[in-house]
């Protein structure tokens, strides 16, 4: 079992030189927490992008979209929407939100993973 998982984490590392990027990924969530979704891009899109739509039409509504893209949108402001853009270019590096959220270095979040992975390698009593 131990072989099995250091072969598929050794597949992995291999996998992320395969693509350019992998970027978190949702589509219109309310919360930074509902885009834990991690998806790997095509070598033509260099960009994470992590967009925050704000409405304040009666009462204030917010929607958070993230992915890969080929280029990086700008930020615009029209009446009483703003679309606040973010763009980043190392992988599952638009972790942040732009409203000042949930905010983690892309260092911190690869080793936690790396530690819970080698935690159910070498966990005592496996």
């Amino acid at each position: 079992m131990k072989v099995f998982v250091l072969v598929l984490l050794a597949s992995l590392l291999y996998v992320e030189r395969a693509h350019a990027l992998m970027c978190f990924s949702c589509n219109k969530k309310r919360s930074n927490f509902g885009c834990l979704k991690i998806s790997f891009c095509t070598v033509d899109e260099p960009y994470c992008v992590s967009q925050t739509i704000s409405t304040a039409t009666g009462h204030k509504s917010k929607s958070i979209s993230k992915y890969c893209s080929a280029t990086c949108p700008i930020t615009f402001a029209s009446g009483v929407v703003v679309m606040a853009t973010r763009c980043c270019q190392h992988s599952l590096c638009n972790i942040f939100s732009n409203d000042g959220g949930l905010q983690a270095s892309s260092l911190v979040l690869g080793l936690s993973v790396l530690f819970s992975l080698l935690y159910a390698v070498v966990r005592p009593g496996a």
